[in-house]
């Protein structure tokens, strides 16, 4: 610990500054301001995010010398009404403090790398307005205290999610994608808003994170309560991570600008579901065993999906996009198993080296035109900065030994190893096709003789060339951490990490598996090695490969043809043809009958009750008379017990 204890205002100042970014820049655009020019929406957002960042690294800081346990903010009230008691505040433990400074480390280099990528486009103040929107989402989402307070900034990230992968909104493929990537994960999302629902109704009005996860730890609760509660928070886990069956928006939401990619499905916005069942560990290990199996296997089959899906991809971009799919599934597999330090080790690790590769893609769009791995090669001669940081990211995403993915992925396949043996022989398969795509991706895209690229949407973009120092700098700088951030797993991180667990499920020792570690480095070695062997060496041809493959690599190419299921079977079959007719014939007969049967009933009411007005003074007198007449007759019939006799 070199700083002192990092007051609670400043841990509010890392939420707040990115906010103000935002406020400013917004302001700025609604009222027109001539003056403030796009260098002042950049400088301005890169300006708050590196405040918060810096903050971030005090909150670490502090946390470190706290060994990892909560430190004391109390919460605010914010609302109270009746039975309800809402209370907002901040969580100051080793998980938030190590997501506020993966949140806001990426989030500012991706801003910075932004300014080279983004330069010259009509939106880009309106770019760095939502990305400081989703810097403070994102940061809410980790800080939170309290289930409804991570709920809100939970859909907060949605809701920019949707702004920044239609960024392009003037692209049909782009305003797809978004209303896509927005839809899906609204499934997941109803289901985690049920959970919130259920949790609240059954403790008693209880939102407070630490206060449920006591409650579950020491069974407070029915197995059923418990078991919905925590199925419905992986259901919006499955939804924000990209498991199957909702992992199919992830490809379609690369058509948002390369840097949003970065940011939000490699690092942060993906992660939001792994870290949600991580916030919720204690609640998940109290779950009856079944609970842990549904969620060890979702991810397992998740994993190995995704990465056949990404061996027959050609867009970089999808490439990377299917091993983002890939790693959440590792992830989600091991939370399943017990692994809670394996998991965030490796959302920790994998957040730099992924952002990484997604920015030495964009340096390679910017260079070529394209994304199409097809139409380049050749490239680590003109680009040679892009090359080697993309090399490093590749081989910490393999597995390689040394590197950082190394070590978070060994804690993944040791936990396997203990619990699971088919889900580790799964995860060793999975690490065999990761070096085998992340591979392919380098021969086809840095290899060879360069094919040509395409013309851009912008206009040509030349010869190819080495991208400019606002985006090559942050590229040097993530190869730094995707490096050397796994040797952490040797100086007591694991111990750090549960700082965040109650004692009694706090069980990490570190350990290195020969027969694990043997696995893990055969299957890197062995997926780099059969990548020069088919697409350098061409023994055998990847040509050949894929016909003696038969349908089996046509049916991956289709995506499983889940795309086809969802989108043609579910939403035009179902929706369309079956709901769509039903929802309109209710609204015609049941909704638009009630309301205007009501309108028919009061006009006959109305037309009976104006034929008595007759203006007729003993007409009156008459049904004044009978009215008296009747009201004796039921006080009497009531007060003498006629009824009775």
């Amino acid at each position: 610990m070199f700083l002192g204890d990092i007051p609670e205002a400043a841990v509010w100042a890392i939420y707040f500054a990115p906010m103000v970014s935002f406020a400013i820049i917004a302001g700025a655009l609604l009222l027109r301001v001539p003056q403030f020019q796009d260098q002042h929406a950049s400088n301005l957002t890169i300006g708050a995010i590196g405040i918060s960042w810096l903050l971030a690294l005090w909150a670490l800081d502090t946390s470190i010398g706290a060994d990892g346990e909560r430190v004391g903010f109390d919460s605010h009230l914010w609302m109270e009404l009746f039975e309800l008691r809402i209370e907002f505040g901040v969580t100051l433990d080793s998980l938030s403090a190590l997501m506020m400074f993966v949140v806001t480390s990426v989030s500012l280099l991706v801003q910075i790398y932004s300014t080279g990528y983004m330069h010259g486009d009509t939106g880009y103040r309106r770019y760095f307005m939502h990305m400081s929107l989703f810097t403070v989402a994102m940061l809410g989402l980790v800080m939170a205290s309290s289930l409804l307070q991570l709920f809100i900034h939970w859909e907060l990230v949605g809701l920019t999610s949707y702004l920044l992968v239609g960024f392009w909104f003037d692209k049909p493929s782009a305003a797809a994608a978004a209303k896509k990537a927005f839809i899906v994960t609204r499934f997941g999302d109803f289901f985690f808003m049920i959970a919130v629902v259920l949790i609240w109704t059954k403790t008693g009005g209880v939102f407070d994170i630490a206060e449920i996860n006591a409650i579950a730890e020491h069974h407070e609760l029915s197995d059923s309560v418990l078991t919905g509660f925590v199925l419905g928070i992986f259901a919006g886990a499955v939804g924000k991570s990209a498991q199957f069956p909702l992992h199919f928006w992830l490809p379609d939401a690369m058509e948002g600008p390369t840097p949003v990619s970065s940011l939000l499905h490699s690092a942060t916005m993906v992660a939001a579901g792994v870290y949600l069942l991580g916030r919720f560990f204690p609640a998940v290990e109290a779950s009856p065993d079944g609970v842990h199996t549904t969620i060890a296997y979702v991810g397992g089959f998740t994993a190995i999906l995704a990465a056949s899906m990404g061996i027959v991809a050609n867009d970089i971009k999808r490439v990377l996009a299917y091993s983002t799919i890939s790693q959440l599934g590792y992830m989600v597999m091991v939370i399943g198993l017990g692994g809670f330090v394996a998991a965030i080790f490796h959302l920790f690790t994998h957040a730099f080296f992924k952002s990484l590769l997604f920015q030495g893609s964009g340096s390679v769009n910017h260079a070529t035109g394209t994304f199409d791995m097809r139409l380049m090669g050749g490239l680590w001669k003109v680009m040679p900065i892009t090359f080697w940081t993309f090399l490093i990211g590749a081989l910490s995403l393999s597995g390689f030994p040394g590197f950082a993915g190394f070590w978070s992925k060994d804690e993944i396949l040791l936990d396997a190893w203990k619990y699971d043996k088919f889900l580790f022989v799964i995860g060793v398969i999975v690490a065999f096709m990761t070096a085998f795509y992340m591979f392919r991706v380098i021969i086809m895209t840095f290899v060879g003789e360069y094919r040509g690229g395409e013309e851009s949407e912008h206009g040509g973009h030349g010869p190819p060339h080495e991208s400019p120092r606002s985006m090559t700098t942050p590229l040097i700088i993530l190869a730094v951490p995707s490096v050397l951030f796994g040797f952490f797993a040797l100086n007591g991180f694991g111990t750090f990490l549960e700082g965040s667990l109650p004692e009694e499920i706090r069980h990490f020792e570190f350990k290195l598996e020969p027969v694990v570690v043997a696995c893990s480095v055969s299957a890197a070695l062995g997926g780099i090695g059969a990548a020069w062997a088919v697409y350098f060496f061409r023994q055998p041809a990847p040509e050949q490969l894929g016909k003696a493959a038969g349908p089996l690599y046509t049916v991956a190419a289709d995506k499983f043809y889940v795309d086809e299921i969802a989108e043609d079977g579910v939403v035009r079959g179902a929706l369309d043809r079956v709901l769509g007719p039903a929802a309109a014939a209710f609204d015609k007969y049941v909704v638009d009958g009630v309301v205007t049967g009501a309108a028919l009933a009061a006009r006959q009411v109305g037309d009976m009750a104006r034929r008595l007005e007759t203006g007729q003074l003993q007409a009156y007198t008459s049904m004044s008379m009978l009215g008296v007449v009747v009201a004796v007759a039921v006080i009497f019939v009531l007060s003498g017990n006629v009824l009775e006799r």
